[in-house]
């Protein structure tokens, strides 16, 4: 109908053409709209008739799958693996602790042995299933965050792992103790440094630094990788702001940490790098390249930087500016 009336104006030429075109469109789709309305609920459009030219003889392919055990990953993508490790830090018996995201747990390496010492729980959203950060008080007391639960879970004097800040953060993406106990915990989603004084308090925001990175050096101030582009910065205790780097030098950082004499360390994972920033001075990029493949974590032992990477699954000391690797993370 809308089409015989449009037709009927055309002739007429009291509409121009565009407005006929116009019209066509839309009858054309009223059409439509009224035959699919005019099915039975239980109807099945009909499709193209199947052709009936012979199948093709073309004999089948005969190149050999891929045999990547345990991997559903397409080209250019990495096989999940069954170890991850994120972060480290060594306690007073000089063992070594390592977060593991994908293990998931918290391994110990101390006298050329590595175990898992705390198993994380497999179900998502569920006690250290994701844990990604960790960190040692003064007195050895050990921290660590667990994105899946956005939860910081605390290591009492019985050895229990209790939840810290009742779910009330983020994405923690790193820890840091202060001398007096404080705790400091980088937030990535809400992109904030919170402060926790004990485990028993509330965490309260200290800084809407945009963090990424925390360390607390010897003088008590709080180093923070940002995300923006003031990429390192320096908190005093009470707050006050210094710039370390006050540009975009870094492509990827991650974690810092600042030695006894005050030289800080930064990782870069897309660099495949680590950094090395003094006072006044520009940041140096000290090495880049292989063995690191994704740099991330990185700690102090005996002074010197130690670097944790998952794509390598390996933890490398830093020896004159060059990493050696120091122990492997692996599933036998």
């Amino acid at each position: 109908m809308l089409a015989m009336f449009g037709a009927w104006i055309q002739i007429n030429n009291k509409t121009p053409r565009h407005s006929w075109d116009t019209l066509v469109c839309l009858a054309l789709t009223l059409s439509a709209i009224a035959g699919l309305s005019s099915l039975p609920c239980n109807a099945q459009i009909s499709t193209a008739p199947t052709s009936t030219a012979p199948t093709s003889t073309a004999p089948t392919s005969t190149a050999p799958t891929s045999t990547a055990p345990n991997s559903t990953a397409g080209p250019g993508t990495r096989p999940a693996s069954k170890v991850y490790p994120l972060d480290g830090v060594v306690d007073q018996q000089g063992g070594v602790w390592i977060v593991d995201r994908n293990a998931p747990g918290i391994w110990r390496f101390a006298d050329g042995k590595i175990e898992l010492a705390i198993s994380g729980e497999k179900k998502f959203r569920q006690k250290l299933n994701a844990v990604r950060c960790i960190a040692i008080s003064k007195e050895g007391e050990l921290a660590a965050g667990d994105p899946a639960t956005r939860e910081v879970y605390r290591r009492n004097a019985s050895g229990e792992w209790l939840p810290s800040v009742s779910g009330l953060i983020g994405i923690p993406m790193d820890l840091a103790f202060a001398s007096d106990g404080t705790l400091y915990i980088a937030d990535v989603e809400r992109r904030v440094v919170w402060k926790q004084s004990t485990a028993n308090e509330k965490p309260v925001v200290f800084s809407q630094a945009n963090p990424r990175g925390l360390f607390v050096d010897s003088q008590d101030r709080l180093w923070v990788v940002s995300q923006d582009s003031t990429q390192l910065l320096r908190l005093s205790p009470d707050g006050k702001t210094e710039v370390s780097v006050g540009e975009r030098v870094f492509e990827f950082p991650h974690q810092v940490v600042v030695d006894s004499q005050g030289v800080a360390w930064v990782t870069d994972g897309y660099k495949k790098g680590i950094w090395r920033i003094k006072e006044n001075q520009p940041p140096e990029l000290v090495f880049s390249g292989e063995p690191f493949q994704n740099p991330v974590g990185l700690f102090l032992y005996e002074d010197q930087p130690v670097i944790v990477d998952p794509h390598a699954q390996s933890v490398f000391k830093l020896v004159d500016g060059k990493p050696e690797l120091w122990f492997r993370i692996e599933v036998k």
